[in-house]
């Protein structure tokens, strides 16, 4: 089927407003680490699928700004670590280089210990471990 070949995620593509400082901000809160750079796009490792940032100029030429409606917070970024520790841990390394949290970590009654942030641009990041094994629901 000519469909299974789009089952290989590429990259998650964060439209952003203000460029240069939505670099600085993954970079200098974050630690992420540039891998490829274009005008007006930005490209970090993130573990075999890239986050990246599309300038606004950018994102307009290529898609209509009446399909798009407002920037950030239309959907979510989850990364999950090992454990409910690391998510402590992460959140009191990036509070200290003033990333401002929606969310304190907190257990929640579905198993997860989760903390919710964003970036300069709104878009929400959540750092998350499960209680057990893989959660609750996997088979």
């Amino acid at each position: 089927m000519k469909l299974e070949k789009m089952r290989n995620l590429n990259d998650i593509c964060l439209f952003v407003r203000d460029f240069e400082e939505s670099i600085k901000f993954y970079v200098e809160k974050l630690d992420f680490e540039i891998i490829r750079r274009q005008p007006g796009y930005v490209e970090f490792n993130f573990n075999g699928t890239a986050v990246t940032l599309w300038n606004e100029e950018g994102v307009y030429a290529a898609i209509p700004k009446e399909e798009l409606g407002e920037f950030g917070s239309h959907f979510m970024l989850a990364v999950k670590v090992p454990l409910n520790q690391d998510v402590d841990d992460i959140c009191t390394e990036i509070k200290s280089r003033g990333v401002k949290f929606i969310s304190e970590p907190t257990t929640y009654p579905w198993g997860a210990r989760a903390a919710y942030f964003k970036d300069n641009s709104g878009n929400i990041w959540e750092v998350f471990a499960w209680e057990e094994g893989d959660g609750p629901g996997l088979q």
